[in-house]
């Protein structure tokens, strides 16, 4: 089967590329109120201290020049922005490779063709099904117009993915997220570990243990095991899970079962992603133009939009390097020994073994 276009930046044996994914929040506004929102945003946020028009077009115009593997319209809610519009395909007649993630709600028929046209990539969040997603999210119908908005882009040709957080009444119904991802026609899953932070701080009950955690990742291996029969008729989605390395532990583990022949390439993709230093891959910019390490590090800012070259070469300068643990001999140089979860322990180290 040929590579996933994310591959090349996940794996390749090279060093990665000089400029990160860049992760752009151009509003803090949004239409929706959800419990775990890491960028806390309102309906009625303030625009101020956001780009205005000129300096949004001189920002794309930057980015154009330092030439990022891709450019996220994130949020808040990106379409709430008032020159989503015209930014969207501006980015892209800049030879910018443009990705949106919204909560699919308000995709219009005119959104619809705009981002077919214009976006490389068009991530949709579900959170659970019908009620558990509306009542998260804080909006009835919620559910059924992200549905409607992924069916719809992928009738149109757009690559669309499922984002999915797991969070304890997500975890809970997660069976039913995958019956759903499996029926529909998407290029990508993506499973994303709740980290809390911004309003999420606040919803400490989200967050599952380690246990419920370790038992969602060992579905959603033996889900995507289960698709691959239907590789041999038609190109499955990408699966993927963010924000926990030692889930390459669980996966490793589970190959090593049940196809110990590929066991050794995925642990040496594996060791080729993890070595990568921290802070080069992805950047986050808010909506006043400060610069963060990534969309839930925003407690320590690195400066401003304007001196973006500068943060990149600093980043790039003195990376912080993946640390080998021995609490899972030889595998545990695949993560470090650490989560990315601000603070808690391994999942996969010593007592606290993956089944």
């Amino acid at each position: 089967m040929p590579p996933y276009p994310g591959d090349v930046l996940r794996y390749s044996a090279h060093d990665p590329p000089h400029v990160p994914v860049i992760v752009w929040h151009m509003t803090g506004r949004c239409n929706l109120s959800c419990r775990h929102c890491y960028a806390c945003a309102e309906h009625d946020a303030t625009s101020s201290g956001c780009f205005d028009a000129s300096e949004s077009r001189a920002f794309l115009r930057l980015l154009a020049e330092l030439r990022p593997p891709a450019l996220l319209f994130s949020g808040g809610e990106p379409l709430c922005h008032p020159d989503f519009d015209h930014l969207l395909p501006e980015a892209h007649d800049l030879g910018l490779k443009v990705t949106v993630s919204t909560n699919g709600t308000l995709v219009t028929e005119r959104e619809i063709s705009l981002l077919a046209r214009y976006a490389s990539y068009v991530g949709i969040s579900v959170d659970g099904p019908r009620d558990v997603h509306d009542g998260f999210r804080g909006s009835r119908g919620a559910f059924g117009a992200a549905v409607r908005a992924l069916e719809s882009l992928s009738s149109a040709g757009c690559r669309t993915g499922l984002r999915v957080t797991l969070v304890r009444p997500v975890i809970e119904r997660l069976g039913e997220i995958l019956e759903l991802a499996g029926r529909m026609p998407l290029s990508r899953v993506c499973f994303y570990h709740f980290i809390p932070s911004g309003r999420g701080k606040l919803a400490k009950t989200l967050l599952p243990n380690g246990r419920e955690e370790n038992m969602a990742v060992r579905m959603i291996i033996e889900w995507t095991d289960g698709l691959s029969e239907a590789r041999i008729k038609r190109r499955t989605p990408e699966v993927l899970t963010v924000g926990d390395a030692s889930d390459g532990v669980a996966l490793y583990r589970y190959m090593q079962s049940h196809c110990p022949e590929r066991a050794k390439g995925a642990l040496e993709l594996l060791r080729r992603s993890s070595r990568k230093p921290v802070g080069v891959g992805i950047l986050s910019i808010k909506w006043d133009g400060t610069v963060f390490h990534d969309q839930f590090s925003w407690a320590v800012p690195l400066g401003n939009w304007r001196d973006l070259e500068n943060i990149i070469a600093c980043c790039r300068s003195e990376p912080e390097l993946a640390r080998e643990c021995k609490s899972c001999g030889e595998v545990g140089i695949i993560c470090g020994g650490r989560r990315r979860g601000f603070g808690r322990e391994c999942r996969a180290g010593a007592g606290n073994h993956l089944p």
